[in-house]
């Protein structure tokens, strides 16, 4: 395994559970140190009135989660507070209305609330008029879960910065930036490799025409106080904010292309405070007046996809599955019998943005299911909705390449 964040961590534990000896290889000393290293991650929920994969994978996403956080909510790495999404625009009413409407006979997954029932729930005033809260879902301390998924499972970290993979003898053989860097373990060689290093699969020549975006976001740590130290639920909207932890509440994030630094900057702070007040005004009167000069915060990077779905599955052969599908470019609806060709025993999983926190569970599910030979779990058209090939078939229906 090739990234010891909550994609890495979930897969990793996923096939020890299934009696595969598991390694899991990182530059880091620690597991959770990139994107998934902030104080809270929320679930989030994307749902939808239509039947598109999006909301779809999305909405079995997080009903799994749900359930495989429970052990680590009773052992406090977060709570299950509940999520209340707010309407960001008219438009997001007449959509929360449907959402309702098609989950009616569902309360536990979620509910269509007022005004006064959303200021009960949240524990502080709020103005927006209406809502819809996920009482099953909540918050989490990201690090803390990867780095106990790998100690339940006994699974070793080994640090090491991986340049580039190669495949010889049946073995993935991983080569180091720095070759005279000490190893915990000397063995970099595997007979199967999952690639879940996020945007770092950029690197990797195998996995090098994912499209892939590195997205830097920053999150602002506010003060609690006796107001918003009231907050009982995570609440999203323009932006998200979470109950109290450690005497702070965790609020963002920033969404910053193009911009590589992980330097905490004031300009990101101001930008996630408008956020909250766009969020509901009653929000900014609980946070109180905020000096973004002297607020604490984190800044790293997402993993995007531009359908926004994660990437799960086998790596293809790019050369050889463009000459396989290579009749899609003169017509997008060609009949093709070819399963595509993929690299032996090689297989990836990131591209899930800010939503690791729901996907990670169920795509390392799926994926782990995958190779032990397993039934699938998920319907063949979410499950392709995920696929890595898919980007190439997309492409070449396009001529794009």
């Amino acid at each position: 395994m090739l990234g010891a964040g909550i994609a890495g961590c979930t897969a990793a534990a996923a096939l020890a559970r299934r009696g595969f000896q598991v390694k899991v290889i990182d530059r880091h000393q620690f597991a959770g140190c990139g994107a998934s290293g902030n104080n809270q991650a929320i679930i989030y929920p994307k749902l939808s009135s239509r039947d598109e994969a999006l909301p779809l994978v999305n909405l079995a996403a997080i009903i799994f989660a749900s359930q495989y956080y429970q052990p680590f909510w009773q052992q406090g790495l977060g709570a299950q507070s509940g999520v209340l999404v707010l309407p960001e625009t008219n438009k997001a009413v007449a959509d929360f209305r449907l959402i309702a409407e098609r989950f009616v006979n569902q309360p536990d997954l979620v509910k269509f609330c007022s005004n006064a029932e959303l200021s009960n729930i949240a524990g502080i005033d709020l103005q927006a008029q209406l809502g819809l809260y996920f009482p099953n879902l909540g918050w989490l301390q990201p690090q803390a879960i990867c780095r106990q998924l790998l100690a339940q499972y006994q699974i070793p970290l080994i640090t090491a910065d991986i340049q580039s993979i190669t495949y010889e003898d049946g073995q993935w053989h991983l080569t180091q930036t720095d070759k005279d860097l000490p190893l915990a373990d000397n063995s970099l060689t595997s007979e199967t490799l999952i690639i879940a290093n996020a945007f770092d699969c950029l690197a990797l020549e195998q996995t090098r025409f994912l499209p892939v975006t590195q997205l830097r976001g920053q999150i602002t740590h506010i003060p609690s106080n006796s107001h918003i130290g009231a907050l009982k639920t995570v609440i999203c909207g323009e932006g998200y904010i979470t109950p109290q932890f450690e005497g702070s509440h965790s609020c963002g994030a920033t969404y910053n292309k193009g911009l590589f630094t992980t330097q905490v900057r004031e300009a990101d702070h101001q930008t996630n405070l408008q956020q909250m007040a766009a969020t509901d005004k009653g929000l900014t009167e609980a946070i109180g007046p905020q000096n973004p000069n002297s607020l604490s915060g984190r800044a790293n990077y997402r993993c995007t996809t531009r359908d926004y779905l994660p990437i799960v599955g086998p790596v293809p052969n790019m050369p050889q599955l463009l000459e396989d599908y290579a009749a899609l470019r003169k017509d997008a609806r060609a009949d093709i019998s070819s399963l595509g060709s993929y690299r032996p025993n090689l297989f990836i999983h990131c591209g899930m943005g800010s939503r690791g926190m729901g996907y990670a569970p169920l795509t390392a599910e799926i994926l782990a299911g995958e190779i032990a030979g397993e039934e699938p779990i998920m319907e063949s058209e979410l499950r392709l909705a995920m696929h890595p090939a898919r980007f190439l078939i997309q492409d070449l229906k396009k001529k794009r390449i």
